[in-house]
């Protein structure tokens, strides 16, 4: 088949495929465009990763047609910003770019459209921020009184709840971007289109200067939830910034277990399960783990053992 009318056909093919999607998304009262999300971009990196992003703006203009019919205002936000992913994605294989820079890019993406949508524009989606924090705030007091457990006077709560949700948010919109990257892959696999090679977990090693950053935000949290500020926005930027300087480190400090576990029991599945598991019991543990695991020359040490060890297996 001539290539420009293989190109119509996919695209064509693609299209209609989102405008299904649209159309359940509809019928469903926003199933897929809440929920399911990460679906979105899939046809569009397959069309992207076979074609390029030159030849795959005519699609995007076609599924924003599709989108102004089939879609509500809400979906017309989530079709722009999971199709660019979706663009992006694709053609980072298309021009063969590293595993890593895809990743990255990937959920720095979704993240802003995570941000924009459930923050910036909160009032235009229906959401009410507000709201939310105020039932929070009695869920966790009623939970309190049962327990007949009260919070230092000096904790502010509505402050941490509220700083809780804008992190939720940035979490939820990593793990839409990673979903995103193994959807694809797999897919891409399977209709054999060339993906770079995965690089291993331990080869995901930050610079020095974050470590510092982070435990600079570790500091800032707890200060900033054991003293109340004259300036509530600074106080709120304090926790924020402290809550993801604590998550990045104790990321790290997870990533550091596994390696070790991996070196010393030569366990890997279950271990990862059981290592996240504690690490939401003791965040801050894991986060002083993963602080020493990137300023110090801890990794080098566990990549180092992780070798000397697969050497002895293989001579075994």
């Amino acid at each position: 088949m001539n290539r420009d009318i293989r190109r119509i056909t996919d695209g064509a093919m693609m299209a209609a495929i989102i405008g299904v999607m649209l159309f359940i998304d509809r019928q469903t009262a926003g199933m897929i465009s809440g929920g399911f999300v990460w679906l979105l971009p899939i046809p569009m990196v397959f069309y992207s990763a076979k074609y390029g992003m030159k030849n795959s703006w005519m699609l995007f203009i076609a599924v924003l047609l599709l989108t102004f019919v089939l879609g509500t205002p809400q979906t017309w936000f989530y079709m722009v910003s999971e199709m660019l992913i979706g663009i992006l994605y694709g053609s980072g294989i298309y021009n063969k770019t590293s595993t890593r820079k895809l990743v990255i890019r990937t959920i720095l993406l979704a993240v802003v459209a995570d941000v924009l949508s459930m923050l910036v524009f909160a009032s235009f989606f229906g959401y009410d921020i507000a709201s939310e924090v105020v039932e929070y705030q009695k869920i966790v007091t009623k939970a309190l009184g049962q327990a007949k457990q009260t919070l230092p006077s000096n904790i502010d709560l509505t402050g941490l709840i509220r700083n809780a949700l804008v992190v939720s948010v940035v979490v939820g919109g990593v793990l839409n971007g990673l979903v995103t990257h193994l959807l694809s892959r797999l897919m891409l696999k399977r209709l054999r289109i060339y993906t770079a090679d995965v690089s291993p977990i331990s080869s995901y090693y930050p610079p020095k200067w974050s470590g510092y950053i982070g435990i600079l935000g570790l500091v800032m949290f707890y200060y900033s939830s054991y003293n109340t500020f004259e300036n509530a926005l600074m106080q709120s930027f304090l926790q924020g910034f402290g809550m993801i300087g604590v998550m990045y480190l104790a990321a790290f400090g997870v990533i550091a277990a596994m390696i070790y576990t991996k070196m010393r029991f030569h366990v890997k599945g279950f271990a990862a399960i059981v290592i996240v598991i504690f690490a939401m019991m003791m965040p801050v543990a894991f986060a002083l783990f993963g602080y020493f695991y990137i300023t110090t020359d801890l990794h080098d040490r566990l990549i180092q053992g992780v070798d000397s060890h697969a050497y002895k297996d293989h001579e075994n």
